[in-house]
């Protein structure tokens, strides 16, 4: 995104969206960010902690789930909560990880 990693901490913090942080590159880090999951996904397939259909089912949802946490403003429910039924989306950590959630539970 062009900035450091102590600034986009500032600015979520402040409250910003990763989407106003992005600005004309947020097409893109949802993009990054939904490639890196499916790799991530697919790799548990790979190693047995994950069957195909649970992948398929995450894969299908990621594009929704990682855009409303790249549009969600920090604070409202936070990041890396849980998203659905627990599961939440954080990059490289395996099942989806960034979406807002207020169950806490992940």
């Amino acid at each position: 995104m062009g900035i450091t990693s102590a600034q986009l901490e500032t600015d979520l913090k402040a409250g910003q969206s990763l989407a106003t942080i992005a600005g004309t590159k947020t097409s893109a880090l949802i993009s990054a960010l939904v490639a890196a999951e499916t790799t991530n996904i697919n790799a548990r397939v790979t190693a047995g902690t994950l069957t195909q259909a649970q992948a398929t089912t995450l894969i299908a949802g990621l594009q929704a789930a990682v855009t409303a946490v790249v549009n969600a403003t920090p604070g409202a429910g936070g990041f890396g909560h849980g998203m659905g039924g627990g599961h939440g989306f954080t990059p490289g950590a395996g099942a989806p990880s960034v979406a807002p959630s207020t169950s806490g539970s992940n």
